[in-house]
């Protein structure tokens, strides 16, 4: 059976630096941890705090505009949040990286929203970063739809 890899939608906001992040994810994700599954979001802003969260219902959900900027939430609460990290890069370039593995946080956090997982759910996954110039301070990047897998 061939797998369909993730689906990148919505759109990402551009930072005030001009940055427009782009997420992705090295596979789709197994309810067995059976392969390596990888969040990763590049072209972020430099030098600022950022984190993955994830919902696990986006029934007629439609993306919001994220306070007067260019970012939209494309997940809908409720959600579950990843810890805070670095984005790395140079302050005020666009050379700023993410990433969260998706295995590793599972089986660490085995309360977190949507577990126990079965295979053939869904999971929306949209990051989220420091911008202090923009209207809300803040900006998001695309946003991924992933299947979980046997």
């Amino acid at each position: 059976n061939l797998i369909a890899p993730p689906v990148v939608y919505c759109t990402a906001g551009t930072s005030t630096n001009g940055c427009t992040p782009a997420i992705s994810a090295s596979a789709q994700p197994s309810v067995t941890f059976a392969n390596a599954c990888t969040l990763s979001a590049s072209g972020v802003e430099g030098q600022k705090s950022a984190l993955f969260f994830y919902g696990i219902n986006n029934t007629g959900f439609t993306p919001s505009a994220w306070g007067g900027g260019s970012s939209f939430l494309c997940v809908k609460p409720p959600t579950q949040r990843a810890g805070s990290q670095s984005t790395g890069g140079i302050n005020g370039q666009c050379n700023g990286t993410m990433a969260f593995d998706w295995n590793a946080y599972q089986a660490a956090n085995p309360a977190a929203l949507g577990q126990p997982w079965t295979a053939g759910e869904r999971v929306y996954v949209q990051a989220w970063y420091r911008d202090p110039a923009a209207v809300k301070t803040t900006n998001l990047t695309d946003a991924l739809d992933l299947t979980l897998q046997p």
